[in-house]
């Protein structure tokens, strides 16, 4: 996974995975909820995937 996503990226999936939503992700990570959105979408497109359940998924198959 880290070949493909910066460390952010992956300190992002680790929340979405562990079922946080926007603005507690905003929250815990000092962003704004439109950056998260942002992030998320640019993290989906570059695996691939269509949705957050799907991140989670790929999240748990995928870590180190």
């Amino acid at each position: 996974m880290s070949a493909v996503l910066t460390p952010q990226e992956i300190s992002l999936v680790e929340q979405v995975a562990e079922g946080k939503n926007n603005k507690e992700i905003a929250e815990a990570l000092h962003f704004s909820e439109g950056t998260v959105r942002n992030y998320i979408s640019t993290i989906l497109e570059k695996l691939d995937l269509r949705d957050r359940t799907q991140l989670a998924v790929y999240y748990y198959k995928n870590r180190g």
